[in-house]
């Protein structure tokens, strides 16, 4: 399958090199990437209260090498084209067909979102990388040969969450997986698996915390993320099912929950926000004042459990079908990434070069070519995972683990427990997004693959069972 993975990287290249003649310099729709760029031109790594430093430390040394756009585009696309190569030799290793292991391949180098992220400078490309780096080491890991692979493995994922903090989850839930990583291992070699991971994390880790905690006099990777949460639990919170804890009564709101607004405007708009008014916004409110948010935040998930729940449900339910339930929470859906809003904004794009413009000397020269980049964004409209497609991947994802054994299937669970964390977790602390769902199709993709060799196996054992329908019966033998 050596030809097949060629042919995808091929075609992943060519995909690159259009969107690089079709938009230059690189998109800043999303005001992320200037904030990323802010950061990184300063002193001060670990300023943003809501994201880790990983990605501006990136884009720091990068700037080293040369003050251009060109080069983080070019390294976001060649560093996609790697994960492709990454992503296929970790599914290729759990025993499965190579062809199908050339499907994740293929949605990490061919799917356009990836590809538009790409040409961005915000984390999503390095993100997907260090994971598809630490899900080939989590491979490796079941051949129970060598204490370097969970070791190694660890410490991409730690990179990982450095860089986007839904990576700190499937670390705490990736450790769990050591446990059993290795099929029949003894419980002392287990042990030992796992201190190995944990051991490559926290190399990784403790260094970040001590460096932050000089540099803030805190920690986390991020510090004041609970407004994420809060923005996620306003638009349905009811004070009249719980006491709000003493000083957060300003947060309770009479307006019916049709008419407030998405989750986005009660974290960082301030006509729209009680919590931004009277306690600050993320970034510069006081711990004691993040506290009360926290407080009632914890409150509203407690006390509205079923709201909660039907909340991230219906948002979930937007990566089948993304333009339905906007309802639950709003965020953005492929269409909106690639064609409305967002990576095209006109607002933020100039507002974004204009910030680029005194750290990087081509961030000037603008330049679009509309029938291009129509046509890209028609790949992207044809391309998208969602629907009945998503659906069966979902599906397979789950069979996985009960169709396979041995190491294929402690491999289908790292890749489809990394792919649902990767999925279900933003929707539930932040909002739906596609952007968040990018990092993941690889994974998903991949659980998926392992899921239907799995049911292809399966369908080839009760077949050689059942006789043969057309066959005339056997006549009984004379006594």
């Amino acid at each position: 399958m050596a030809i097949g993975l060629v042919a995808i990287l091929v075609a992943g290249a060519v995909l690159r090199i259009l969107m690089v003649l079709a938009w230059k310099p690189a998109f800043f729709g999303w005001p992320d990437a200037a904030s990323y760029i802010g950061v990184s031109q300063s002193d001060e790594l670990f300023r943003n209260e809501l994201r880790p430093a990983g990605y501006p430390l990136v884009l720091k040394g990068l700037h080293a090498l040369s003050p251009t756009l060109m080069l983080v585009v070019i390294f976001h696309h060649v560093l996609g084209l790697v994960s492709a190569v990454v992503t296929y030799l970790a599914v290729a290793r759990t025993g499965i067909s190579r062809g199908l292991a050339l499907v994740p391949a293929a949605f990490v180098a061919l799917a356009a979102p990836e590809i538009f992220m790409e040409h961005s400078p915000n984390s999503e490309t390095v993100f997907v990388f260090l994971m598809s780096l630490a899900l080939y080491c989590g491979v490796r890991t079941t051949e129970g040969t060598s204490l370097w692979w969970p070791a190694l493995g660890g410490l991409a994922l730690a990179t990982a969450a450095s860089v986007r903090v839904v990576a700190l989850p499937i670390l705490i839930l990736g450790g769990v997986w050591l446990l059993f990583a290795v099929p029949g291992a003894p419980l002392r070699r287990r042990l030992t698996v796992t201190a190995a991971g944990a051991l490559g994390a926290l190399a990784l880790l403790v260094p970040y915390y001590v460096v932050e905690y000089q540099a803030e006099g805190r920690t986390g990777l991020s510090r004041n993320g609970v407004w994420n949460i809060y923005g996620r639990v306003a638009p349905f919170a009811d004070c009249k099912k719980f006491t709000p804890p003493p000083g957060t009564e300003p947060l309770c709101e009479n307006v019916p929950r049709a008419k407030r607004p998405y989750t986005n405007q009660y974290t960082f708009n301030y006509w729209y926000s009680p919590a931004i008014r009277y306690f600050g916004d993320p970034h510069s409110a006081t711990a004691a004042k993040t506290a009360g948010v926290q407080a009632f935040t914890w409150e509203v998930v407690t006390h509205q459990p079923l709201a909660y729940l039907e909340e991230v449900g219906g948002a979930t339910l937007r990566y089948v079908a993304p333009e339905s339930f906007r309802g639950y929470g709003g965020g953005y859906s492929w269409h909106d990434l690639v064609h409305h809003q967002v990576l095209f904004n006109s607002t933020y794009n100039p507002l974004g070069i204009r910030d680029a413009r005194p750290h990087y000397t081509d961030a000037k020269r603008f330049s679009v070519n509309r029938n291009l980049i129509s046509a890209l964004r028609t790949y992207e409209s044809a391309t998208r995972l969602q629907g009945p497609v998503f659906v069966l991947f979902a599906l397979l994802s789950f069979a996985a683990p009960f169709l396979t054994t041995g190491r294929a299937r402690s491999a289908a669970i790292l890749f489809g427990l990394s792919a649902w964390v990767m999925l279900i977790v933003p929707v539930a602390t932040v909002e739906f997004s596609v952007r968040t769902a990018v990092p993941a199709l690889g994974p998903f993709a991949a659980a998926a693959a392992v899921g239907a060799q799995g049911a292809l196996a399966a369908f080839a054992r009760r077949r050689r069972r059942e006789p043969s329908r057309g066959a005339a019966p056997q006549p009984a033998e004379a006594s």
